[in-house]
């Protein structure tokens, strides 16, 4: 308990102060009007949307690096030479997927209308876009430090790299947003400004120390391979698809709540960084426990890989149910932090105690469902879970969420999102069981390899 809380706990905070940059960013595009609000909003998704995806296949690196750690107990040369590939290959995926993924962006105003997004909403969404995207490169290079720092005890320095991003992002975005009359173009210049000047600043940081600066990619360059992006790859992919199911369940409900109209489309904004503040609590315990679950697999020790599971699911249980009550019983604190309504105005503050129950019972499950795919990962099974989340989200999640839409409105969309997450995180649960008994020790490492 005590290892797992030690290596969560400046995860958990370094999400958490990820979580900050996101508010205020919404913050400020609420300060700017409901419109922006909106728009910038729906922009936010769609960058979210790709980024995941490209983030999740790029961000198994941690997961390589955990396992390599683990296989350099008793091989220290061929562990520590796994660990420098890995890191070679993360560099070369990150700047392929930023190439094709930065281009893909010319396509999204017409995928917008295809969704039958207001056009004035569409054209907000892409100012914001349009300045945003560029962060994308900076970001995927810091989870590539995070993943090698993390694994090498030193995950209190990815909190501080955290919360440099904030400091910076926070007075770059207002400058550009507000006194340089940018609007909220200035809010994703002030990310991408942001993102670039800390990953220059902790890299500088990271490969001064000698036991990174051995992994440097600019070193040994003859090792450099495009078949060292296939171990990613061959995780990341599922998990990238994992990662879009995901999305596709969360953001489709951002399209549905267009349908109903820009204040639902604003409300469903608040709604989901409800979500995602609890989502960065559970995956900070869910990068820690798969981290430690890596280490124990690449040493073959079944044991130890049951004993961080256990552990780390009573955590996220506690912690998630208490996040709910919490929510279910403070809802007003919530909308004033967002300003939701005008002096006198009570509107969309009760609109959002009416649904903010339904939010908070989807943080259990969202919490057991996105621990138990990262335990899974740790052991590199990567496969089935992917088809579990698909069946989860789109056979019972999508539907449910449309059904119920067209009877309770933004209330039925976050109904039908419970119902997905509560899907897939039970057939998680039970496949991660099954794994766990069905696996012989002294044959933990070759049962899962493939």
């Amino acid at each position: 308990m005590k290892r797992i809380l030690s290596l969560a706990t400046p995860l958990i905070i370094s999400q958490l102060i990820a979580m900050a940059l996101v508010l205020t960013d919404v913050w400020m595009m609420a300060q700017l009007s409901v419109s922006d609000l909106a728009g910038g909003g729906l922009g936010a998704s769609v960058y979210t949307f790709v980024f995941l995806v490209a983030g999740s296949t790029v961000g198994c690196v941690a997961n390589l690096i955990a396992i390599a750690y683990g296989q350099s107990v008793a091989r220290p040369e061929h562990g520590l030479k796994q660990v420098r590939l890995a890191v070679k290959g993360a560099v070369m995926l990150s700047i392929l997927l930023t190439i094709i993924l930065t281009s893909a962006f010319v396509f999204a105003p017409d995928f917008l209308r295809m969704a039958k997004q207001p056009e004035e909403v569409i054209i907000v969404a892409m100012t914001y876009l349009d300045t945003l995207k560029w962060a994308m490169l900076p970001t995927l290079l810091l989870l590539i430090l995070r993943g090698l720092t993390s694994n090498y005890g030193d995950a209190k320095s990815v909190m501080i790299m955290s919360l440099a991003t904030v400091a910076l992002n926070v007075p770059f975005s207002y400058l550009l947003a507000f006194n340089m009359g940018w609007g909220i173009a200035g809010l994703g210049l002030g990310t991408t400004l942001a993102a670039s000047l800390v990953l220059l600043g902790y890299g500088y940081w990271v490969f001064r120390r000698p036991t990174y600066y051995r992994f440097a990619p600019w070193l040994n360059l003859d090792e450099y391979e495009w078949r060292l992006m296939l171990p990613l790859l061959s995780m990341g992919i599922p998990i990238a698809i994992a990662a879009a199911l995901e999305m596709g369940l969360i953001y489709g409900g951002t399209l549905m709540a267009g349908f109903i109209g820009v204040t639902a489309l604003a409300l469903h904004q608040i709604l989901l960084q409800c979500l995602s503040f609890t989502w960065n609590i559970n995956f900070g315990f869910s990068q820690a426990a798969a981290i430690l679950v890596g280490k124990e697999f690449g040493n073959n020790n079944l044991a130890g890989v049951k004993a961080v599971s256990k552990r780390s699911f009573a955590l996220v249980t506690i912690l998630s149910a208490v996040l709910a009550i919490v929510f279910i019983m403070w809802p007003e604190a919530i909308a004033s932090l967002f300003q939701l309504d005008g002096e006198g105005e009570h509107e969309l503050t009760d609109m959002l105690a009416s649904l903010i129950w339904v939010v908070a019972l989807s943080f259990i499950v969202d919490a057991w469902q996105l621990l138990a795919i990262n335990l899974l990962r740790g052991m590199k099974i990567v496969v089935l879970p992917t088809v579990m989340t698909a069946i989860g989200y789109w056979v019972f999640g999508l539907p449910a969420a449309w059904l119920l839409m067209s009877r309770y409105e933004l209330a039925g969309i976050w109904g039908g999102i419970l119902v997905g997450l509560a899907a897939t995180g039970l057939l998680l649960l039970a496949q991660l069981v099954f794994e766990l008994k069905r696996t012989k020790l002294g044959t933990f490492s070759n049962a899962h390899t493939a």
